[in-house]
């Protein structure tokens, strides 16, 4: 025996009224007359014999039921279906006097699916709900790669057919391979949603492809939050574990903004970008929170679904788990998509039985949302292809990837102008000049001009870094100027195996460089050591010229290394 709810209807040809209750009966009590009780064919309200099984007996005290219930059934504006007990309506052709007995657990589903988009009619995500950002990596080209197929047992030199693989946040994208060159232009995008998690790589390796086995041409690695800290990084990279190569790349964490007058200039710069990896940059990244559905369809064989969503965007798709045997699922699972442009994509959301038996859908096109403050739309929404009551409760959330290469191009009428792109400058992190600071020299010879430098030791990482970003002012050693390079190494060194040095520079006496040297150090060694830099003029041996521009000492446990420290230092002359 198990608690029953009997909704007792009159005669249609009289006012509909009604009445909630409980009853002790069997699961044969399906549909009984109201006079003397006696069992009637299930046939008569259009239920199959099979369902009976379906009804699972609840025990529960009987809440009162919502005023919506109870105007849904007087209205009986519902018409009586045929293919599941879920479905069960009223219609002006209910038998008179009949009462249609349904589970206690069934209807308090029903009062309470109801009630709650009432009562909750927002979703609850999480904080961190909506906090992941986009980095963009535009992989431009590499020069002096050693060359690996060689010739004659390494007689005759050859060339290289390099690519790039690039690892972060365990996705890895490879660009096109370039044949025969060690100085390829490879000129491609690629773009990647993160969490900001400490101590974040994006590792970069170079290799040759070969028919057999590839070569490995060089890597180097980069934190996430040092591009993060600057935003837009425009340097070059020198390849580690080869003798020579490096990488030039532009890298940018892009802001994220609910201005939509941002939505037109990104578009409109997006529009002028072309790469070899026919890669278009997004305008926007959207959000999707998929909380809980009530109301949905049972089965076919009238059991309860185990219900999961698939959130769709043109070719990407997400699932959320499988919840087990109920009509009011609840998930509560958030997804993110790269938007190319919101003004004409649409997201498609996919209810189903183990992926199987469809339970209802919701499409939403996007410009939808762009028209909610703030760019963001949160609400129940009703599901095609289900019952009249299934829902499906949503928030989206759009933010447009502003950038800060889109603010250096301008369009006056018809002409676009180019302006600079802007090179990597923390000029806003330079700091005053400390007191203190060891800068051998300082009593030798005159000043043959300036270096700027960043110094810094990465926590996460355990690494030492130094960054060579750009001479000034260089005293000339020729009637051209000079082809100045930048070489240092790190003391104490006996063989030499912190030796770095920069490509040269022609005809250039404010050359900019922007290379990065990392080192496998701990804090306290890389505090101990002392950086001997100097800048040189490339000549050739037979020539006359001056080699030494000028050149610079720097005691490292002199300087906050934890904070790291961009500065530009004087450079000496060599003293006759």
């Amino acid at each position: 025996m198990s608690g029953q709810v009997l909704l007792c209807i009159q005669g249609c040809d009289s006012s509909m009224w009604v009445r909630a209750a409980l009853r002790a009966t069997g699961p044969q009590g399906l549909l009984q007359d109201s006079h003397n009780g006696s069992p009637r064919p299930d046939a008569i309200a259009g239920i199959p014999t099979r369902n009976r099984d379906a009804l699972v007996q609840g025990t529960d005290t009987l809440a009162a039921a919502p005023q919506s219930i109870h105007q849904s059934l007087r209205d009986g504006n519902c018409k009586r279906p045929q293919q599941s007990p879920s479905q069960w309506a009223l219609d002006e052709t209910w038998p008179p006097g009949m009462t249609l007995v349904l589970t206690l657990r069934r209807y308090c589903e029903i009062a309470n699916s109801a009630e709650s988009t009432e009562s909750d009619p927002h979703a609850t995500p999480d904080s961190d709900f909506g906090t992941e950002g986009v980095l963009r990596i535009h992989l431009l080209e590499a020069q002096n790669l050693i060359a690996k197929d060689n010739f004659m047992g390494g007689m005759v030199k050859g060339k290289s057919d390099p690519y790039v693989k690039i690892r972060v946040a365990g996705i890895t994208f490879r660009s096109h391979t370039i044949k025969e060159n060690l100085n390829p232009i490879w000129n491609e995008l690629y773009e990647v949603i993160l969490t900001q998690l400490p101590g974040q790589e994006i590792q970069f390796e170079l290799f040759d492809k070969d028919i057999d086995q590839d070569d490995f041409l060089g890597r180097f690695k980069l934190s996430l939050r040092d591009i993060i800290s600057v935003q837009c990084i425009d340097t070059w990279y020198t390849l580690n574990d080869v003798k020579s190569g490096r990488v030039h790349l532009v890298l940018e964490w892009l802001p994220r903004v609910t201005d939509l007058f941002r939505l037109e200039p990104v578009l409109q710069y997006q529009s002028q970008q072309s790469y070899q990896n026919k890669a278009v940059p997004s305008s926007a990244l959207l959000f999707v929170y998929v909380e809980r559905a009530h109301g949905l369809p049972l089965k076919k064989n009238g059991k309860e679904p185990k219900a999961g969503a698939e959130v769709i965007l043109k070719n990407v798709s997400y699932k959320t788990k499988i919840f087990e045997r109920s009509t009011s699922p609840r998930w509560d699972e958030a997804f993110h998509f790269l938007v190319r442009d919101p003004r004409d994509e649409i997201l498609t959301v996919k209810l189903s039985h183990s992926w199987g038996q469809g339970l209802g859908s919701v499409t939403l096109p996007l410009r939808q949302v762009l028209s909610e403050p703030g760019l963001l739309l949160d609400r129940w929404f009703s599901l095609d292809g289900a019952l009249p009551e299934s829902q499906i409760l949503l928030r989206f959330t759009l933010k447009i990837l502003d950038t800060q290469l889109a603010l250096c191009r301008k369009v006056e009428g018809d002409v676009i102008i180019d302006e600079v792109i802007p090179k990597w400058d923390p000029s806003h992190l330079d700091l005053k000049h400390r007191g203190g600071l060891s800068i051998a020299g300082e009593n030798g010879g005159g000043v043959a001009g300036q270096v700027k430098l960043t110094i810094g030791y990465s926590i996460e990482e355990s690494r030492l870094f130094i960054t060579i970003h750009a001479c000034r002012a260089l005293a000339p050693c020729s009637k051209d100027g000079a082809d100045p390079y930048v070489s240092f190494v790190l003391l104490p060194d006996k063989k030499a195996t912190t030796k770095r040095r920069t490509a040269t520079k022609k005809r250039d006496l404010n050359p900019e460089f922007n290379e990065r040297f990392d080192f496998d150090f701990s804090l306290e060694e890389s505090a101990q050591r002392k950086l001997d830099l100097s800048v040189k003029h490339n000549v050739s041996f037979i020539s006359r010229e001056r080699e030494l521009i000028g050149k610079m000492q720097l005691d490292m446990d002199q300087i906050d290394l934890k904070t790291s420290v961009t500065q530009w230092y004087d450079l000496v002359a060599e003293a006759n």
